[in-house]
């Protein structure tokens, strides 16, 4: 075919306005699947509580990792920490220098924890949302999700059992233990699914499930029973079931003060004693229980608080003054008076022989350190198994033990299930 300039020239002609269509639609189009889909790495901060915690990376196997401090240490995806007895640690996501994560991981005891995925949108105003998966090895976690308002994020968090899908803020509890999976959602909205199966559950605040690998999802399970009256302060404290407790030692005129501060529904506790050269001191509240706890399924603990100020580093010389602390008295199967006591602290470091990280005498739980000034959560775990000799909850005591203390106590929850 003889070619002439005219169709040498309309080939040219099309083929550039064909280039320039390309361009003006495609170079966009890239543009915004990049600002759309590009992520960058979350900061990932794991620190040890209390008792003793490890870590290693995906290049590393469990030969190979270190313990962990109450200071922390930065971790990456495809990072493993597990936990040994009788401790707990923190670990948070978000984004660099985060004042408030946007994902805590409350790790307890004999935890084994991977993270799969930690990624955030690099354009905090892209479509796509935070995006974190975890692997639940084994052992308890309680999850804090709180995305920036209005800000899409997914996490997901495996076990041999089940995947755990949250997109909606809120407090989760997940525990991997003698072949199952345990579900709470004590506040927001998570989608449950086997992972042998094509079941699936929603699950709402203040509902539970188990997931077995015989069963699958065993359905919405009854709700455990509060045994705490007034537990979020909404009503006067002497007039519902609180009683007043402040004692100071012979020398001091100084006496701490328990009051409900705020406004309803956004109450609490706060347990004070400010001022200098105070001397010892305790002030706190007391409930009278008395509920019979033979042949239950489970008693857990829930604490929601925040230690505003502490003058005694740690709890004391001898373990015993802690910013925070919760005792529950109980009687035993021989008919015999008892205590379990947890305390908390958020300043200093405790000595190298271990002391005073526990109260020597009753070192059935660990004090446990905690951020100044930041609400914080914490459960126990099955307070049944922890004390099987444990016949009948007598009383439940929140107090401020130390010189100079105050700590605000959000809520406070004794879960018992049949």
């Amino acid at each position: 075919m003889k070619r002439t300039p005219e169709r040498v020239a309309w080939t040219i002609l099309f083929a550039a306005l064909f280039a320039c269509c390309a361009l003006t639609v495609g170079v966009p189009s890239v543009g915004l699947a990049f600002y759309n889909t590009s992520t960058v790495d979350a900061a990932v901060d794991v620190k040890l509580q209390s008792g003793i915690l490890n870590a290693f990376s995906q290049y590393e196997t469990e030969k190979d990792a270190t313990v962990v401090s109450l200071e922390g240490r930065p971790l990456s995806e495809g990072s493993t920490v597990f936990l040994g007895p009788e401790s707990v640690g923190l670990m948070t996501l978000g984004e660099r220098n985060m004042v408030t994560p946007l994902l805590t991981l409350q790790l307890y005891s004999n935890a084994n924890v991977k993270i799969n995925r930690a990624r955030l949108p690099r354009f905090r105003s892209s479509a796509l949302g935070d995006d974190f998966a975890i692997r639940l090895n084994s052992g308890r976690i309680q999850v804090l999700a709180q995305p920036e308002e209005g800000h899409r994020f997914k996490v997901r968090i495996a076990t041999d059992n089940a995947i755990t899908q949250i997109d909606t803020p809120g407090t989760y509890s997940i525990e991997q233990i003698d072949g199952e999976t345990r579900i709470n959602v004590a506040d927001g909205q998570a989608v449950i699914s086997a992972v042998n199966g094509t079941d699936f559950l929603n699950l709402f605040a203040g509902q539970r499930t188990l997931v077995s690998p015989a069963a699958g999802i065993a359905g919405v399970l009854p709700p455990a029973r509060n045994l705490i009256r007034n537990g979020e302060f909404q009503a006067p404290l002497e007039e519902r079931d609180w009683k007043i407790d402040t004692r100071v030692n012979a020398g001091s005129t100084v006496s701490g003060t328990a009051t409900i501060i705020g406004d309803a529904p956004d109450t609490a506790l706060l347990l004070s004693r400010t001022g200098e050269n105070l001397g010892w001191g305790r002030t706190g509240v007391t409930q009278l229980i008395n509920e019979d706890v033979r042949d239950r399924r489970s008693l857990q603990l829930r604490l929601n608080f925040q230690i505003l100020e502490q003058q005694i580093e740690v709890c004391g010389s001898a373990g015993s003054e802690c910013p925070f602390m919760v005792r529950i008295d109980y009687r035993d199967k021989n008919s015999g008076d008892a205590s379990w006591t947890q305390g908390f602290y958020a300043r200093g470091t405790p000595t190298e022989d271990g002391l005073p990280d526990y109260i020597r005498a009753n070192n059935q739980g660990k004090h446990v350190a905690r951020r100044l000034g930041v609400p914080e959560t914490f459960e126990t775990q099955n307070l049944i198994e922890l004390l099987p000799e444990m016949q009948t909850v007598k009383s439940i005591t929140l107090y401020a033990e130390g010189h100079a203390v105050r700590t605000q106590v959000n809520s406070v929850e004794l879960l018992l299930q049949d």
